[in-house]
Order: C-alpha cells, then sequence, then structure tokens
C-alpha cells in the first residue's frame, strides 16, 4: 500500500478551505493533515507537521506580500515541503515563484487541475533553491554592490548608504537599482530575502 501525499491547507477564507478539502477527499491517496487560516499559523503548521504539499493562497485579509514573504521563510526552514500557491490575482503568480513556491494555481482551476499538479509535485525531488534564484546567484554582484547589501540589510536607506560608503547618493541610488535588477527583485525587502536564501547573506 503506497504511503498517502501529506497536504496541508491554508487560505483566510474557510469556504476556500472547505472547497479545497472537499476535492482532496474524493481521492484516496491525499490526506488532508492540517488547516490554517493566517500566514503566521502556516509557518507555524508546516513546521509542526512537516506535510508533503502546502496548499496556500498568496493574499492574506488584503496583504498582497504576506503569500510571499510566508513562502520565503518556509523554503529557508523547510527545503522538503513542496509548496502550490493559490491565487485569484494572476499579479501574485510571478512573485509567488521567485519568492519560492513550487508551482502556482489560479482559483479558477479545476479539480483534475488541482489533484494533477498535488500529484506532480509530491513526485518531484526535493528543489534547494528556485531555479530564479539560482540565476541570480550567478550573475555575480560587485563588490561593492556586496556592501550595499550589506547595509540594506541593516535597513539603511540611500542617503546613508552614501556616507557610510563615502559615495555620492546618486551613485548609492544607481548601485541598489542593480541589485534589484539582478534579483528581480520589487524591492529592498525582497532583495535582502533573496540574498537570505542564495547565501550571498547568513
Amino acid at each position: 500500500m503506497s504511503t498517502k501525499i501529506r497536504v496541508v491547507i491554508a487560505d483566510d477564507t474557510l469556504i476556500a478551505r472547505e472547497g479545497w478539502k472537499k476535492i482532496l477527499e474524493t481521492t484516496s491517496d491525499i490526506d488532508v493533515v492540517g488547516e490554517a487560516k493566517t500566514a503566521a499559523e502556516t509557518l507555524r503548521k508546516v513546521k509542526e507537521i512537516q506535510p508533503d504539499i502546502l496548499l496556500m493562497d498568496l493574499k492574506w485579509f488584503g496583504d498582497e506580500t504576506a503569500g510571499w514573504a510566508a513562502i520565503q521563510e518556509m523554503k529557508r526552514d523547510n527545503n522538503r515541503v513542496k509548496i502550490i500557491a493559490v491565487t485569484a490575482y494572476e499579479g501574485l503568480i510571478r512573485e509567488a515563484r521567485l519568492a519560492g513556491a513550487d508551482s502556482a494555481l489560479l482559483k479558477t482551476f479545476t479539480r483534475d487541475d488541482l489533484l494533477d499538479e498535488i500529484h506532480e509535485q509530491a513526485s518531484k525531488p526535493e528543489t534547494k533553491i528556485p531555479p530564479v534564484l539560482i540565476s541570480a546567484t550567478r550573475e555575480k554582484l560587485t563588490d561593492r554592490e556586496l556592501e550595499v547589501l550589506g547595509l540594506l540589510e541593516q535597513g539603511h536607506r540611500d542617503k546613508e548608504i552614501a556616507r557610510l560608503l563615502n559615495i555620492a547618493p546618486t551613485t548609492a541610488k544607481n548601485h541598489v537599482k542593480s541589485i534589484l535588477e539582478k534579483f528581480d527583485a520589487k524591492n529592498r525587502t525582497q532583495a535582502v530575502s533573496l540574498a537570505r536564501q542564495t547565501g550571498l547573506l547568513k
């Protein structure tokens, strides 16, 4: 008898969780082992339960950053779990994949779409770092950009970075822009998080 695929469901609405659960209960090789209704609870449940698959929403109580932030943290702490991001907003899919989600589905998915994706992800080997992050690591940052990145991690703004490194504010701004482009990050916080995942920041 084969081992069942253990799934945790995470969404801020009861109707979504119940709907996903009913779909998963129609197949005999998937076991729903936990549910979460907040991003923080999702982090705890994944750490405690160690599921094979996490099926999670991206927009939590109106916060479009909560999903990818939670994905990044989980991928740092638990490379084993496969994360399938689910969203009604197509624009958030790219952010989820960049953060480390193994796949993403729009909420218009069918029953077969969902079950096929879970089976596909469950059969794949573990992935340590998402491909987009590996690509970003290969495109080496310059020594100066690494210095700027370290200061970004400490929360410094462009003017402070310029003062600390004795460079012009416009130069500091250009270094920050280059860092964001190399990581394909939408803001400083995301760039720092991605840098930690790739090992550039400890």
